[in-house]
């Protein structure tokens, strides 16, 4: 579930969920500096450095009976989240950012139906109807200049998530990892491991049962840095269109959400000349350049004027990663803002140069 953003930061559990775990959202609250890395190899990507597996994982011992392929436990996902009755909590940990939320998603008639309640901060909820969906506030709280122009991510917990890495497997590794137990409910691990460290992967528990996500934990290089975690889930007949219902009470204000950008190229006006291998753009506007490899995305924002300018930074909160720096020093100013290691998109900010004609 893709989100592009303008450049200013905006707020909220639900409204910045990156995704999730999340593919170029909206990153609030970005507070922690990183020291200064070493750069990449001169040419081409670094290579990928021992498994997925996360340091501290808490696969049980000698549990490697699970059964299938990666992609048959992926395309299972892909459609339990479509088609499946189901109800629960879960937790989303991105820095230091903790969010509770309940999900309700009910399939009648063939038609998707869906709710997300934040249930800790700010009020707010999320309404899905097949392929659209809306933000809702109280409306004491935002005023709809303050809620226009950006859209949700909630990460790997949607069907494109699976379709996504079984699109891209030229550029990600895939192996079971063994069994384990999430919410009370059994669970097969799968590791999602990129070929190259320019770029984050995946561990995840999807429920034997109905291969449904129960954890997700996004990885660089051993170390995770956003966790996914459901902590109570419910599945089947008894979930019904009555548990759909909203839980807040007074007015209040809405904006429709983008579940997936739609490809749109204009003619650019500046160009990245550095790509980490397999990403592509999939939105030019003029000064806004947008990148996927399928499954991660990044985005590029080149102010001339207005404002003061940031300095040359590098920041990150969990997989958010957002860079700064000034072109030649004394130029617009470079932001890229997205779902990969803080050393490519350093790169990638310092690669960007004016198209000429």
């Amino acid at each position: 579930m893709s989100a592009y953003i303008p450049v200013r930061w905006l707020s909220g559990t639900l409204c910045v969920l990156i995704a999730s775990l999340l593919s170029g959202s909206a990153y609030a609250e970005p507070a922690v500096s990183l020291e200064a890395e070493g750069s990449l190899l001169a040419e081409g990507s670094l290579l990928a450095e021992g498994s997925l597996l996360a340091e501290g994982s808490l696969l049980a011992e000698g549990s490697l009976s699970a059964e299938g392929s990666p992609t048959a436990w992926l395309e299972k996902m892909g459609r339990a989240l479509r088609s499946e009755n189901y109800a629960g909590n879960f937790t989303y940990i991105r820095g230091s950012r903790f969010d509770n939320v309940r999900i309700v998603h009910v399939v009648e008639q063939g038609r998707e139906l869906e709710r997300l309640y934040n249930l800790n901060g700010d009020v707010r909820e999320l309404y899905r109807e097949e392929g659209e969906a809306r933000c809702y506030h109280p409306k004491e709280h935002l005023s709809a200049d303050e809620l226009a122009n950006h859209t949700v991510h909630i990460g790997p917990f949607t069907a494109a998530f699976s379709d996504r890495v079984l699109s891209t497997q030229n550029l990600y590794n895939l192996a079971m990892q063994g069994e384990d137990r999430i919410a009370g409910r059994p669970a097969v691990v799968l590791s999602i491991s990129p070929g190259y460290n320019d770029r984050y992967g995946y561990q995840v528990w999807l429920d034997k049962e109905s291969g449904l996500l129960l954890q997700s934990h996004l990885i660089e290089r051993g170390r995770v840095k956003e966790i996914f975690q459901f902590t109570h889930l419910e599945v089947g007949d008894s979930i019904s269109t009555s548990d759909l219902q909203t839980a807040m009470t007074g007015d209040t204000i809405s904006h429709p959400l983008a579940l997936d950008a739609n490809e749109r190229t204009e003619k650019p006006v500046w160009r990245v000349s550095w790509l980490p291998d397999g990403f592509r753009p999939v939105r030019i506007q003029g000064n806004r350049l947008h990148f996927t490899d399928g499954l991660a995305t990044f985005s590029v924002f080149i102010e001339k004027t207005g404002g003061t300018p940031m300095p040359d930074l590098a920041t990150i909160d969990g997989g958010a990663v957002v860079v700064t720096r000034r072109h030649h020093g004394t130029g617009p100013q470079i932001t890229v803002v997205g779902e990969v290691p803080v050393r490519t998109a350093r790169r990638v900010a310092e690669s960007v140069e004016p198209v000429l004609y």
